[in-house]
């Protein structure tokens, strides 16, 4: 079954890793990244509308991110993203990567 990947096929967007091991082009799902814990002890926690600042998870095919670790550029049109880190995820459905990248600003760009 390969109902992750065909859904990532379907709606993700062209992006290019860029690793020690050189370039590799696939598609990809970038979201903004959520608060997403609920309970803490008796208070709970709802993360409606609350992003974290310039922090973005991408979900893509375990392929596209084999050869990459931290520090390895993620772009999507004009935007560029380090990878922070990485998770391997399989299941019944699919197996797929999911990924949490921070986005490079125009000033850290031209800073060097």
């Amino acid at each position: 079954m390969k109902e992750i990947g065909n859904a990532i096929g379907s709606i993700g967007c062209a992006v290019t890793v860029e690793s020690s091991m050189g370039l590799k082009n696939g598609k990809a799902v970038i979201s903004p990244m959520r608060y997403y814990k609920n309970h803490w002890g008796d208070v709970g926690h709802e993360p409606e509308g609350r992003t974290e600042p310039r922090r973005f998870a991408m979900f893509c095919s375990n392929g596209l991110l084999k050869d990459s670790g931290y520090g390895s550029v993620v772009y999507q049109g004009r935007d560029k993203y380090v990878l922070i880190w990485k998770d391997e995820i399989s299941s019944r459905v699919g197996s797929y990567t999911k990924a949490c990248l921070r986005k490079v600003t125009e000033e850290e760009s031209e800073d060097g």
